[in-house]
């Protein structure tokens, strides 16, 4: 996986051969103002399946390997054609989709799944949330804040000493000092290809974030404050990469999380990737932020700027970007019931 930088396992397996006739090159029609097939093509292809960290993908595929035709998960068509036709047909939905949903073609917002009822994350202690339609097995559902009874997925907020209560996490993780040195936490400090925790650039600024503070609570709240505020908010379409994220200064929730978890593990604060759905006006959103180990794994979201995350954050699975595309199994398929519950006081 050149992405990722490291092997993965895929599954490939051939289910048809066929020949296609594809548009080979195009002509302008002056009465209708558009480009058209003008010669018709025909290609020997093989129908493949391909698994890949869980996902199912159906292609189309020439003697050379090219796609000819190939829909994702998600619903999105690819299909071999003339580039006349194919920069027609970009330039003719780009101006379709931005009167229509004043956004323009949003995919977030197209995946996006509508609650049953309106909520107030801020104000719970507990979220109840039924999962239906799809298969829960192989997602990281239990653990941390969260448990899965049934097909109920129950998840709580974790409560700081700041909010003038007695905290829920334990006092000796919220006060541990850094680095944390459990060979059990390994994973959690190491650098990754796209999260570079051993960079001068990364460690120097995380240095310069937290000062002197080295209790382990203190330095999650100070880094998730300091990401909130210093990088834009902004949709990207790219991989991202904690040392590229602090010299843009801007990205979305993935940019957000990376380099939240690279500045994390440079002080010796283990931390890492979640990533499942989040509540937002209305509606539940995909989405990705941090967990750090205080004690216990605790949700922040520098998205948002929230130390710990509210309760509205629900995690499907851990990890990178190998990990994540197994959300894709989730799209257009997941239903949320939300249990109504009683607003903490």
């Amino acid at each position: 996986d050149p992405m990722l930088m490291q092997d993965q396992d895929v599954e490939v397996r051939v289910l048809a051969e066929s020949t296609l006739v594809v548009p080979d090159s195009a002509r302008f029609d002056s009465t209708g103002g558009r480009w058209v097939a003008a010669r018709q093509d025909t290609l020997r292809a093989w129908r493949i399946a391909q698994q890949y960290g869980g996902v199912g993908v159906e292609s189309w595929i020439d003697e050379q390997g090219r796609v000819v035709s190939a829909t994702s998960p998600i619903g999105f068509r690819m299909e071999r054609t003339a580039y006349e036709i194919a920069v027609q047909n970009w330039r003719n939905s780009r101006g379709a989709a931005r009167p229509a949903a004043g956004r323009g073609s949003d995919v977030v917002a197209a995946t996006a799944i509508t609650a049953n009822v309106q909520l107030s994350p801020e104000d719970l202690n507990e979220l109840r949330v039924v999962l239906g339609n799809v298969t829960l097995e192989g997602f990281d559902l239990n653990g941390g804040r969260q448990r899965l009874v049934g097909d109920t997925l129950v998840v709580r907020r974790e409560v700081l000493p700041s909010r003038g209560a007695q905290t829920s996490l334990p006092v000796q993780g919220l006060l541990a000092r850094l680095p944390v040195t459990d060979t059990a936490l390994r994973a959690e400090l190491a650098a990754e290809p796209l999260v570079q925790a051993g960079d001068p650039r990364i460690q120097a600024q995380a240095r310069q974030i937290v000062g002197r503070e080295r209790r382990a609570g203190r330095v999650a709240e100070l880094l998730t404050r300091w990401v909130y505020e210093t990088l834009e908010k902004r949709i990207t379409i790219s991989v991202p990469s904690a040392v590229r994220v602090l010299e843009d200064r801007s990205g979305d929730c993935n940019e957000h999380t990376v380099l939240y978890v690279a500045l994390a593990r440079a002080l010796g604060l283990p931390a890492r990737t979640a990533a499942g759905v989040v509540y937002l006006r209305g509606r539940f959103y995909y989405h990705a932020w941090p967990e750090v180990w205080l004690g216990e794994w605790v949700a922040v979201d520098p998205t948002f700027g929230q130390f710990p995350a509210d309760a509205s954050h629900l995690r499907f699975v851990v990890g990178g970007l190998a990990r994540q595309v197994e959300l894709i199994r989730l799209i257009g398929r997941l239903r949320l019931t939300v249990v109504p519950s009683v607003p903490s006081r």
